[in-house]
């Protein structure tokens, strides 16, 4: 047996406690509707943040679902929101040495809001990361509750595909391990919460990650846990007028279909 498989890593997912009263993707409840009827998520992508940075965060759960939130304001307003993984990770009650839940980080974002990375940014180590947030900087994340609605809703494994026409999926996963074909395999309990973005034309889900790259390819049928997707409603952001948000918007379209004909 591996020795990845023997010691299995912690990056920071914690099972959540689902209960009856919780929202289930079908029950309309969310009002979520099809906003990506490709249900391909790629070209919204943010900028990649790596959760280890000389110490290891556990944070994984806040960078994937606020990757989710940036990718949905992408598509809906054409910007690029970069929030504070840190700021998320403290409110929503992130266990330093262990991790958290996407129900509690989901919680957390819906009554407490966000705040922009430059606001809250990356800091070491550890115990700097999680320090006491400011009251001026909770007051920035009380504010954008303000603007913006946030919601959640759990999505049974068959549902996945149908999902992705409404958001991006948050999953957990075990990390890491490939096999000969060089695709990510469930080899054990989940650790790890990523985002379900997209499937190949292989039918292999393709999902982004705080960890490498960004981009990892999944076996076929992988057994994903706690499948979860979002909602953000809100009032068009002023930023949707800059020429400067349009012309990036651009640039890095023009630059994934480059990618994308010579294989890059």
């Amino acid at each position: 047996m591996p020795e990845e498989i023997k010691k299995l890593k912690q990056y920071g997912f914690i099972p959540p406690v689902v209960v009856p009263e919780d929202y289930w993707f079908g029950s309309k409840k969310l009002g979520s509707q099809i906003i990506n009827p490709s249900g391909n998520w790629l070209k919204y992508l943010p900028v990649f943040e790596h959760q280890r940075r000389n110490f290891e965060s556990n944070a994984c759960v806040s960078f994937g679902i606020l990757s989710s939130l940036e990718i949905l304001h992408n598509l809906l307003w054409e910007v690029d929101p970069n929030y504070s993984d840190r700021f998320t990770a403290k409110i929503s009650g992130t266990d330093p040495n262990a991790g958290n839940t996407p129900k509690n980080v989901s919680e957390a974002i819906r009554n407490n809001g966000t705040v922009p990375e430059y606001d809250w940014p990356f800091a070491e180590p550890l115990e700097e990361y999680y320090k006491e947030i400011p009251q001026r900087i909770k007051d920035i994340g009380k504010e954008w509750t303000k603007n913006y609605g946030f919601g959640y809703e759990w999505v049974d494994k068959d549902d996945l595909k149908e999902a992705l026409k409404r958001s991006p999926v948050g999953c957990a996963v075990s990390a890491w391990v490939q096999n000969s074909k060089g695709e990510y395999i469930k080899f054990a309990d989940w650790n790890h919460w990523v985002v379900l973005v997209a499937y190949d034309e292989q039918d292999r889900p393709i999902i982004w990650d705080s960890y490498g790259e960004g981009l990892k390819t999944l076996e076929k049928d992988y057994n994903f846990g706690f499948p979860q997707i979002y909602r953000l409603f809100g009032k068009e952001p002023e930023v949707e007028k800059s020429w400067w948000q349009k012309l990036k918007r651009a640039i890095k379209e023009l630059l994934k279909d480059i990618q994308e004909i010579f294989n890059l």
